[in-house]
């Protein structure tokens, strides 16, 4: 039964991607009105990914909605041998977002140091509640990456393409992920265990 549920995500999610390219091809064409259809598709998962991290809903439709502006203005450079459009979306939608949160400067966070003698494990009696005001105290591109790779369950690699800007040397930047993500689980560690000393 799973190989039958992943053939049928598999067969959906080609089926959207070859649409999504035709669609592209059209735009490219001169059939500028086809973009709307593009917004319509991937937008509600924009607003979810771009929402995480993000909490004034009236910021997160800024958001999305800059990184469908700067997705018209880059269309040609799309290119669907390297990513799905859905991937290439959020690869801006990262970017859009990274640049509103330094942009207001919401919160001061304070460096935490960590020493390789600190275990990456989160405290077995960590709450929801209490995981979700840890991962607010991280800086955002820790926020996002967490996302990424725990919430929407994205392979290093994608999540290399989606973060890194200039998208060379993917190799060199999922190992550097892999080393980030152990360095953010200690951090974690260490707020959540001030926060249950509180």
């Amino acid at each position: 039964m799973p190989g039958v549920t992943f053939r049928l995500f598999a067969s959906i999610y080609s089926r959207m991607t070859n649409e999504d390219n035709i669609i592209i091809q059209r735009i490219r064409s001169g059939e500028t009105k086809e973009f709307g259809l593009l917004v319509n598709r991937h937008g509600p998962s924009l607003m979810v990914f771009v929402g995480r991290l993000i909490k004034q809903q009236e910021d997160v439709e800024d958001v999305v909605q800059n990184t469908f502006v700067a997705a018209y203005e880059h269309l040609k450079e799309y290119d669907p041998q390297r990513a799905s459009l859905s991937t290439w979306l959020q690869r801006i939608a990262y970017h859009e977002a990274l640049y509103h949160l330094r942009k207001r400067k919401r919160q001061v966070l304070l460096p935490i140091d960590v020493g390789d003698d600190v275990p990456d494990e989160l405290p077995e009696t960590t709450t929801a509640e209490q995981l979700d005001e840890a991962i607010q105290k991280l800086p955002p591109e820790d926020q996002m990456l967490l996302q990424l790779y725990y919430f929407d369950q994205r392979p290093l690699k994608e999540i290399a393409y989606i973060t890194n800007a200039s998208s060379i040397f993917l190799t060199r930047e999922v190992s550097r992920l892999s080393s980030k993500l152990h360095r953010i689980r200690q951090r974690l560690r260490i707020i959540l265990t001030r926060i249950n000393n509180e």
